[in-house]
């Protein structure tokens, strides 16, 4: 069973709380111009495993 986080109450604080992983702000950087196949979002990225 998972345990719930406990966000903060600042809403830039719980954006960067959710997003802290650096794999994922680069994939959303990528991905605010329009949608993009997952060849295309790996290669744009660089080095990161398909996993």
């Amino acid at each position: 069973m998972m345990e719930a986080k406990i966000l903060p109450a600042c809403p830039v604080e719980t954006t960067l709380t959710l997003i802290s992983d650096k794999w994922k702000v680069l994939i959303i950087r990528d991905l605010l111009p329009g949608t993009k196949r997952f060849g295309e979002l790996k290669k744009s990225i660089g080095s990161v495993s398909q996993k």
